[in-house]
């Protein structure tokens, strides 16, 4: 199993509105991109300067599938609207 998280921190212009439009559009993947086995979204709800503001876990059955899901148009076209209201971001990727 692969295994890829990424943490987000949002700009602070229209945070709120901006958090709930891209985990909707996140939650719109899994049955879009037939490789993804297990898929969550996550929003913060603890204050901490360490926090970051949304988290994603999603599981593929391997790297190959994973490279099938990051280079699918979809994915990219929420890649594309992330960076548009993010200012930082966190990866972790491993097998299991």
């Amino acid at each position: 199993m692969f295994k890829h998280i990424v943490s987000w921190e949002f700009a602070k212009e229209d945070k709120a509105k901006h958090l709930i439009e891209m985990k909707t559009l996140l939650e719109t993947l899994p049955a879009l991109i037939p490789e993804i086995s297990e898929y969550e979204i996550g929003l913060n709800v603890r204050e901490s300067e360490l926090a970051m503001d949304m988290d994603m876990v999603s599981a593929f059955s391997d790297e190959a599938a994973f490279k099938i899901y990051s280079t699918h148009p979809e994915h990219r076209r929420v890649v594309e609207a992330l960076h548009k209201v993010t200012t930082n971001a966190v990866i972790v990727d491993y097998n299991t």
